[in-house]
C-alpha cells in the first residue's frame, strides 16, 4: 500500500530514452542532450586513442556522419544536428574543444539532478496520496453511516457489544498508544490470530488496516480465531521480529449481525442467501447440542449439517468449548454468549504461547497484545469490541494495562 509502481501503462510503447524525456521538465532540452551524448559516445568510442590530450576534436562532418548512422539519417535530422552543434560550438570554429565539452557535461549533470529531484518529489507526493486515502475512506464512512444504517443490526450491536469501535478507530487508537511506547513499522512485527474467514480480510477493515499500518503481518490463527499455528508457529513469529524489536498481537473471534439483527448471521458480498459467521464456532455449538451438552437451540439460519470426517480444527474447537456452556440458557443471545466464550479460549491460548516461550525476550524487547471481538456487518463497516490491551516489557514481571 505504500509502494509506487514504476511499470508503464498497458499498450504503451516504451523506448529506452522515454523515461529521460518524461521525467524532465523540459523535454526538448533533454532530447538535445540525449542526441549530443549519443553522438559524442559514438565518436569517442571510435577515436578515443587518437584525440589530443587537451582537446576533443569533434568536427561538423563527423557529427553529421554519426547522426546519420545512429539516428535516422533524414535531412531534418542532419539539420537538427547542425543546429545542435552550433549551439555548443561557442567559438564557431567548427570544433567542440574541451571547454565546450565540459559545458555540455555540466548541463547534462544539471538535467540529471533536476530529473532526480522531480522523481523524489513525485514519489513523495504519491506516498502522501496513498497514506491519506485510508483516512479519507474512514472519514467518509463515519460521515455517511447514517445514510445506509441497518437499524436492527445497529440496535443489536449496541446491546451486545456496547463499546465496539469502527475498524479505522481501533487501528488509530492502537497506533497512537503504541507509538508513544516506541513501536514503529520498522521495529515491530504484527501478528494476528483471527478466523481464516475471508470476511475478516476485507479492504479497509481491521486486519487490512493494521497490516498496512505495520507493513506486514504473521498469521497465527485458524478457524474461529484460535492460534492453530501453535507454539511452533509462535516461535517462528518471534524469531522473525527485527533485532531487539517489538511484537504486536491482535486476537479475536468474529461474529456477524445481519440486517434483521440476527447475531451469527451475515449476508456476504455476491450472495443472496444468508450464511453463518463464525461458521466454525456455531458449528461446534450445534455439534455440542446434538451430543446433549446443552438443550436444543432453535437457530433459524444455522441448520446446515457438516459430515466431513477430516476436521481436526473443528474437533479441537468443540473440545475447548464444551466445558464453557454453563449459563448459556440465561444469556441474552446464545451466539453472542458463544462468541465471548471463544474470546476467552483464544486469550488463554495466546497467553500460554507467550508464557511458555522462554526465549521471548532474547529476541524481542516488548510484546503488546490486543484482544476483542470482530463484528462483521454487511453495511457501514466492521466493528471491534475491545476487551483487553496489555503490553509486557523485557524488564517487567507483570504487563501494563493499556
Amino acid at each position: 500500500s505504500r509502494r509506487l509502481s514504476g511499470q508503464p501503462e498497458k499498450n504503451s510503447s516504451v523506448h529506452p530514452h522515454d523515461s529521460v524525456v518524461q521525467c524532465s521538465g523540459d523535454a526538448n532540452t533533454t532530447m538535445n542532450f540525449s542526441i549530443v551524448l549519443l553522438t559524442l559516445l559514438n565518436i569517442v568510442s571510435a577515436h578515443a586513442f587518437t584525440t589530443p590530450a587537451d582537446s576533443l576534436q569533434l568536427g561538423r562532418s563527423r557529427t553529421s556522419t554519426a547522426l546519420e548512422a545512429d539516428v535516422s539519417g533524414t535531412p531534418t535530422d542532419r539539420s537538427r544536428a547542425d543546429e545542435l552543434f552550433e549551439t555548443y560550438d561557442v567559438d564557431g570554429n567548427g570544433l567542440i574543444d574541451r571547454d565546450e565539452f565540459d559545458a555540455i557535461v555540466s548541463k547534462m549533470n544539471s538535467s540529471s539532478r533536476r530529473r532526480e529531484f522531480i522523481s523524489v518529489l513525485t514519489a513523495g507526493l504519491g506516498s502522501l496520496v496513498v497514506a491519506t486515502e485510508k483516512n479519507t475512506f474512514a472519514f467518509g464512512q463515519k460521515t455517511l453511516r447514517s445514510k445506509y444504517l441497518e437499524p436492527l443490526a445497529e440496535s443489536k450491536q449496541n446491546q451486545l457489544f456496547p463499546t465496539a469501535l469502527l475498524s479505522s478507530d481501533l487501528d488509530d487508537s492502537i497506533w497512537r498508544t503504541l507509538k508513544a511506547r516506541g513501536f514503529s513499522p520498522q521495529n515491530t512485527l504484527f501478528g494476528h490470530s483471527v478466523c481464516a474467514d475471508e470476511v475478516n480480510m476485507r479492504k479497509e477493515q481491521t486486519i487490512d488496516l493494521m497490516t498496512s499500518r505495520w507493513e506486514e503481518a504473521f498469521t497465527l490463527g485458524g478457524l474461529a480465531g484460535l492460534p492453530f499455528a501453535g507454539k511452533s508457529g509462535f516461535g517462528a513469529y518471534l524469531h522473525h521480529v527485527p533485532d531487539d524489536g517489538k511484537l504486536l498481537i491482535l486476537f479475536a473471534p468474529h461474529v456477524g449481525i445481519d440486517e434483521e439483527g440476527r447475531v451469527g448471521s451475515l449476508q456476504r458480498d455476491g450472495q443472496a442467501a444468508v450464511s453463518t459467521a463464525c461458521g466454525a464456532a456455531i458449528g461446534a455449538y450445534k455439534e455440542l447440542q446434538k451430543r446433549g451438552k446443552t438443550k436444543e437451540d432453535d437457530l433459524v439460519v444455522f441448520q446446515q449439517e457438516n459430515s466431513r470426517q477430516f476436521d481436526p480444527q473443528l474437533k479441537e474447537i468443540i473440545a475447548l468449548l464444551a466445558p464453557r456452556l454453563k449459563g448459556i440458557e440465561n444469556s441474552e443471545d446464545s451466539i453472542a454468549f458463544i462468541t465471548y466464550q471463544m474470546y476467552g479460549i483464544i486469550r488463554e491460548l495466546i497467553q500460554s504461547c507467550i508464557v511458555d516461550t522462554k526465549d521471548l525476550f532474547d529476541s524481542a524487547s516488548e510484546v503488546a497484545v490486543v484482544g476483542g471481538i470482530m463484528v462483521n456487518r454487511r453495511k457501514g463497516g466492521d466493528f471491534f469490541q475491545p476487551l483487553s490491551f496489555e503490553s509486557l516489557r523485557r524488564e517487567q514481571s507483570a504487563p501494563d494495562d493499556l
